[in-house]
């Protein structure tokens, strides 16, 4: 953890750049060699995006390698109109995102693209007697799986990521964004219009984090937890500014306007 530096974050939860690039600047002062930037394509927590063409800038500037984690949000790319967010994207040496998310796969189903294929094989092959390939029989064909990751033995995730981009494709994978951001800003909406309720984070993806006027954290944890044990919405916690928070993370494609106003109409009845 010595080697990890944390960077702040701005009013809207994206990396301050400033204060990237004077963390770099203090580094290099005390004898370190950054390496590595990593930047967010929708934060777990709120969905918010960095400005990922300045971070390529000072990626480039600095020659170290380009990450983003785009585990929530690297897919909105699919959809012509929220691919505007993920601007700068396509700089990054290596972008990690998770199928089992919009794309509605069963979890668990992740994955990692990396721009030199060379580079990553070199990363994780491995000169073993029990790994030995060969020119035929089921030692042959190249990379092997293990050739590209840590894992050697693993479950066939591939499948189910074939099956469901085969049976939706990526134009409607690209609906299915451009539904969820659109109840996300429904249910910012009703929170906005309500005394009770209180917007906590700019909504730019499908993640809606608020809260309850009064309410203390004991109480909103509480009240979350009713939610989910009567069965009725699953809503979960998070902390912004030390404060627990309510979370709606919309991914679903079944999810309608109509489970939006439940859950505020809901919420409204319990306080």
């Amino acid at each position: 953890m010595s080697a990890l530096r944390k960077i702040p974050v701005d009013e809207n939860f994206r990396m301050d750049l400033d204060g990237l690039q004077a963390a770099i600047a203090a580094d290099k002062q005390a004898g370190y060699t950054p390496f590595l930037i990593v930047g967010t394509a929708g934060t777990v927590d709120v969905g918010a995006v960095d400005d990922l063409t300045a971070l390529a800038a000072i990626v480039k500037s600095e020659d170290v390698w380009f990450h983003v984690d785009g585990a929530f949000g690297a897919l909105a790319a699919l959809s012509p109109t929220h691919a505007r967010l993920t601007a700068g994207i396509e700089h990054a040496d290596s972008v990690a995102f998770d199928f089992h998310k919009w794309t509605q796969v069963t979890y668990d189903a992740g994955c990692v693209l990396i721009r030199d294929p060379a580079l990553h094989q070199a990363t994780f092959t491995q000169a073993t007697g029990y790994l030995a390939a060969a020119p035929r029989g089921l030692a042959g064909g190249a990379p092997w799986p293990c050739d590209l990751g840590p894992d050697l033995s693993r479950g066939f995730r591939a499948l189910k990521v074939w099956m469901t981009l085969s049976t939706y494709g990526s134009e409607l994978l690209g609906g299915i964004v451009n539904t969820t951001c659109g109840l996300a800003q429904r249910l910012a909406a009703r929170i906005n219009a309500c005394d009770r309720l209180e917007l906590l984070a700019p909504v730019k993806l499908n993640i809606v984090c608020f809260g309850i006027t009064g309410f203390s954290d004991e109480q909103t944890a509480a009240l979350v937890a009713d939610l989910q044990e009567e069965g009725l919405f699953v809503p979960s916690t998070t902390t912004i500014k030390g404060r627990t928070t309510i979370r709606a993370a919309i991914v679903n494609h079944r999810t309608t306007a109509a489970d939006i106003d439940g859950l505020v109409d809901e919420i409204l009845s319990r306080v």
